[in-house]
C-alpha cells in the first residue's frame, strides 16, 4: 500500500513546482567547427558555366583538413552529381565519379569530367592566406544537369574526420 501513495507524495512536496511546459526549451546543440568554418561563393546564382570558390575560415586551435569539397546536386548525395574535392596540400583537384564513389585526379592544367559536369582547371586551385585556404572550381554543366541544385560543402582529413556534408547555397543550372 505505501507504494500506491508515493506518487502523491512526491506531488506534494513540490507545490512550487512550475509544470513541464512552462520550462522554457533547451537551447539548440552548438556544433563546434572541426577545421573551422565552410562557405561557397557565389551562394546563390544560376547559369550554365561558373566559378566557385570554397572557403574555410581556419577555427585557431584546429587541424587543417586534407581536402576541402564542394557538392551539386538536387540532394545531399555524390551519386549523379558534380561533386569536387581538391587537396589542401597538391592543389590537385579530384572529381567524384557518376556512382558517387571513387575520383579521378587532375595532376595538371586541364579538364575533368564526369556525366553532370566538366571541371576547368589551367590556375591554381587552392589559395592560401593567413587564416582562410580558398578552393577554387571552374565547372561547365551538362545539358542533362539542368535544374535547381543545392550547393554543399565539405571538409575532410586523411583520418576520416569531417565536417559532414553541410547546405551552403542554391544553384540553377540552366
Amino acid at each position: 500500500m505505501r507504494l500506491r501513495f508515493l506518487p502523491l507524495l512526491i506531488v506534494a512536496l513540490c507545490t512550487g513546482c512550475r509544470p513541464e511546459s512552462s520550462f522554457p526549451p533547451p537551447p539548440p546543440m552548438q556544433r563546434l567547427p572541426l577545421f573551422g568554418t565552410l562557405s561557397v561563393t557565389p551562394d546563390q546564382a544560376k547559369g550554365h558555366t561558373q566559378r566557385f570558390s570554397v572557403r574555410l575560415e581556419k577555427a585557431p586551435g584546429k587541424p587543417e583538413p586534407t581536402y576541402v569539397g564542394l557538392l551539386i546536386n538536387a540532394r545531399d548525395t555524390g551519386a549523379d552529381a558534380c561533386y569536387l574535392f581538391a587537396n589542401v596540400e597538391t592543389g590537385r583537384p579530384r572529381l567524384v565519379n557518376d556512382s558517387g564513389s571513387g575520383a579521378q585526379e587532375l595532376t595538371g592544367p586541364g579538364q575533368l569530367a564526369n556525366r553532370q559536369c566538366q571541371l576547368h582547371a589551367s590556375g591554381p586551385i587552392i589559395e592560401r592566406h593567413d587564416s582562410t585556404i580558398e578552393a577554387h572550381f571552374t565547372l561547365e554543366f551538362k545539358p542533362s544537369f539542368v535544374g535547381p541544385k543545392k550547393l554543399y560543402v565539405i571538409a575532410e582529413n586523411l583520418a576520416g574526420k569531417s565536417t559532414g556534408i553541410q547546405l551552403a547555397g542554391d544553384f540553377l543550372v540552366q
